[in-house]
Order: structure tokens, then sequence, then C-alpha cells
């Protein structure tokens, strides 16, 4: 039976760096919701500007809170379902994650929740990797990303905007956590935390 991992974390946690890695690694797809939002805006003819992916997202939303999520299962039940892991980003409420367990069982859900303190977070918007990454999704990500790194209360509505959404909830109720501090202790390298995830993908597998 397939099994879901919901990766959750506040901005800048590891949370995708670490996935793309196993998703390598271990061929375990990484599919994001936020795809789907990008989608809907293309689907519309619209240009995917911040203001449209606002309105757009607010659209697909009223007709269901959980509606990219929903979008999400369906991409995964469709290619994926030959294997046994799938990993999922972008989740946010409880509801959505409720909708996962009544579709595929509750034994099959699983949520890993990624840690770093604000300071670290924020440094790692200069990260060449993070900035390299954000000039792949558009100028306007990468504009948004330089800004925060220069202005840290735009980051910090960036966090409250996350949390508002119930993801402070997922982060809490976690069933696996892994602490990706590298900057302040107890310090936590690239290589460990690596090591934990599998560990606990491993688990997972067997559960």
């Amino acid at each position: 039976m397939l099994k879901v991992i919901i990766l959750v974390g506040l901005p800048l946690s590891g949370k995708s760096s670490h996935a793309r890695i196993l998703e390598q690694e271990e061929d375990i797809p990484l599919v994001e919701t936020g795809t789907f939002v990008y989608k809907a805006v293309e689907e519309r003819g619209l240009e995917a500007t911040p203001e449209n992916i606002v309105k757009v997202a607010g659209e697909c939303k009223s007709q269901s809170d959980s509606y990219f999520t929903e979008r999400a299962l369906e991409f995964i039940e469709e290619n994926y379902n030959d294997k046994p892991v799938v990993f999922l980003s972008g989740v946010k409420a409880q509801s959505e994650v409720d909708l996962l367990r009544k579709k595929l069982g509750e034994n099959n859900v699983f949520i890993v929740s990624f840690h770093a303190s604000r300071p670290t977070r924020h440094g790692r918007l200069t990260n060449q990797d993070r900035q390299e990454a954000s000039k792949q999704q558009g100028e306007g990500k990468f504009t948004e990303d330089m800004a925060m790194a220069n202005d840290i209360s735009r980051f910090d509505l960036r966090d409250r905007k996350e949390l508002s959404y119930g993801l402070g909830n997922l982060i809490a109720l976690a069933d696996y956590v892994i602490n990706t501090e590298d900057k302040r202790w107890p310090f936590h390298s690239q290589e460990i935390t690596l090591k934990q995830f599998k560990e606990i993908i491993s688990e997972i597998k067997t559960n």
C-alpha cells in the first residue's frame, strides 16, 4: 500500500533540500502542492504574478480548503501508485492531513517535521544553493528572497502567514522531528540529519 510522508516546517527549515537528495538516492518522488497552484494559474491563461497566484489560489480553495492537496493526491495515485513511499510538501492544515488519512488509511500517512531557529533559517536565504533554486523558480521568487534577506521583518511576515494556515499544529503533532540547526547549539550537519531522515524513511517503510 502506498505511504505518503508529509514534510512540514517553516521556510528554509530544510524539508525540500533533504527530500530532493533522497529523491535521487532512494528513488522517492517529491510532490509539492505549489506545483498545482501554478498549474491552475496557467490553465486560466494568466501570468504567474504574485497577484494572480493569490487570486487563483483563493478561487480554488473556496471550492475546497484542501483543493491543492486533492490535486496532488490524484497526481500521486495516477503516477506513483507503484512506489512504496512518496514525499508530499506544501500541506499546511489539519484538514488536508485528515483528507489524506481518510483516502489512504491512518497507517499510511506520516508527518515529518523539520526545525531550525529563526536566525539560522533567515541566514540560509543567502546560501548559494538557495539562490540558485530561487532563480530557477523565476525572477520574482529570487527578488522576494533577496528582499527577505535584507529585511527580516518581511521574513517574519512570511512565517506568520504560513502559521496562520495551521502549520504550527502540524509541526507540533508530527510523527517524527528532525532538527536541522547548523548555526546554534545543538549543531547538526546535513550529513547527520540526512542519516536521521533515512532512518525514519526505513522505519516508515517497514511499519
